[in-house]
């Protein structure tokens, strides 16, 4: 009995450190990608760039508006391992999101956005 609450522990210790690990501010997991611009209780304004060929770490968005500055078009891995191909977007168009955690592949080209992430209340 005493083992198996202990391996109960443990998996939920685990878990919990895992999904932590995968549910990462954008900023801490790719430094060099996200810069806060502006943020307040309910609102994170990031301006997003990812050169040629760099990667960005698991993360994650709340629901985020992403205005595009270049054009861009993301590979995401997502926490199972699967990959998820993003839209094609254009300078001027806008991406709405809902929450998710996904990591980037290298980039094909130069990306640039303005990403504006929604808090929860």
């Amino acid at each position: 009995m005493k083992q198996r609450l202990a391996s109960a522990i443990a998996a939920v210790t685990l878990g919990l450190m895992a999904s932590s690990v995968y549910a990462q501010d954008p900023v801490k997991a790719c430094p060099n990608n996200f810069k806060v611009l502006a943020e307040d209780a309910t609102t994170r304004v990031l301006h997003f760039t990812q050169k040629k060929g760099e990667t960005c770490g698991m993360h994650s968005h709340p629901y985020i508006a992403a205005y595009v500055l270049k054009s861009a078009q993301l590979t995401y891995v997502m926490p199972d391992g699967s990959k998820k191909q993003g839209p094609k977007l254009k300078p001027g168009e806008v991406l709405l999101r809902g929450p998710v955690i996904h990591a980037h592949e290298a980039a094909p080209d130069d990306v640039e956005s303005i990403v504006v992430e929604v808090k929860k209340k």
